[in-house]
This record gives C-alpha cells, sequence and structure tokens, in this order.
C-alpha cells in the first residue's frame, strides 16, 4: 500500500493504470440502489417542477363568453318561480343537501388522494434516507 504522500505524487496516468489493473469487488444490490436513487431524484424534480398553465386559455375562453353574455343578453330581473314560500324553502332544502352530498363525495377522494400522498412520500424518503 502506498502513502498519501506518494499518491500525491502519481500523474493522472500512473492513477488510472493503477485503477485499471487492481479489481476492487462491487457490493451487492449496488446498482439496483443508484437506479433506485436516481428514480428517486426525478420524482422529486418533476414534483418541484412549475407545471405549465393548461387551464389559462380555456379560463380566458370562459370570461370572453361571460362578459359577451351579460352584453348580448337582455337583462332582466329574477323571475318568482314559487307561489308558496315553503315550498320555495323546501327546494332551497333539496338543493343544499345536492351540494352536501357532491362535497362529501370530493371531500373523501381528497383525503383518500392525500393518504395515497403521503405513502408516496414516506417511500421516496425511505429511499433517500439509505
Amino acid at each position: 500500500m502506498k502513502t498519501l504522500e506518494e499518491i500525491e505524487n502519481l500523474s493522472p496516468e500512473e492513477l488510472e493504470q493503477a485503477a485499471a489493473g487492481s479489481a476492487v469487488p462491487v457490493p451487492d444490490g449496488l446498482e439496483r440502489g443508484i437506479r433506485q436513487a436516481l428514480a428517486a431524484r426525478e420524482l422529486a424534480q418533476a414534483a418541484s417542477r412549475p407545471r405549465p398553465a393548461r387551464w389559462v386559455p380555456v379560463a380566458a375562453l370562459a370570461v370572453a363568453a361571460a362578459a359577451a353574455a351579460v352584453v348580448v343578453l337582455p337583462q332582466r330581473g329574477p323571475k318568482d318561480t314559487f307561489d308558496d314560500p315553503r315550498l320555495a324553502y323546501a327546494e332551497v332544502e333539496k338543493a343544499f343537501q345536492l351540494i352536501s352530498d357532491k362535497m362529501s363525495v370530493g371531500a373523501e377522494l381528497a383525503r383518500e388522494a392525500r393518504t395515497v400522498s403521503e405513502n408516496t412520500l414516506n417511500i421516496i424518503d425511505n429511499i433517500q434516507s439509505k
């Protein structure tokens, strides 16, 4: 084995020859670990990259359509569709119940997505900590 001073005095060509002449055992699973680390890094970079705003043209078109509708359509006051206030109140309650049911479904989907994303982040953290 060479001393540190001897190694520092070697030229790059001599270092390459010494490295090529020695057989160093590669640990089992090294390639798999490197691939996993690179995949985790790619996922982390993909998650941090800003996504292009594809909805901007659609939103601009919707705003333009709404503005055109306000200008073109005749202005009318609201029309009372119910003669009985109790019947109107019952319809409002029915509409709010429908909204509540739909929101519950959406909230449940959001909870499930959060669980999945937390599991994914835990897996990535475990891979990176190894």
